[in-house]
């Protein structure tokens, strides 16, 4: 009884592959950098190097450090 045939494997694309390939590569890539940052940027924030609390920042227009003439 040949009613139930097995389906056909689809065709392999080898260029297809390889721009699948180097996608998720890129986005490995970019995932990472962006982890990184975020490290960075929450290692800095507790710090108190940014943030609306921090010394450096210009809150009002003046912080601890700001441009022009000091009164």
């Amino acid at each position: 009884m040949g009613i139930f045939k097995q389906p056909k494997a689809p065709v392999q694309d080898p260029e297809l592959e390889r721009q699948m390939k180097e996608r998720r590569e890129e986005e490995e890539k970019a995932k990472k950098t962006k982890a990184e940052k975020d490290k960075e940027r929450k290692w800095r924030k507790s710090q108190g190097m940014i943030g609306t609390r921090s010394l450096f920042a210009k809150a009002g227009g003046k912080g601890f450090y700001y441009e022009g003439k000091e009164v």
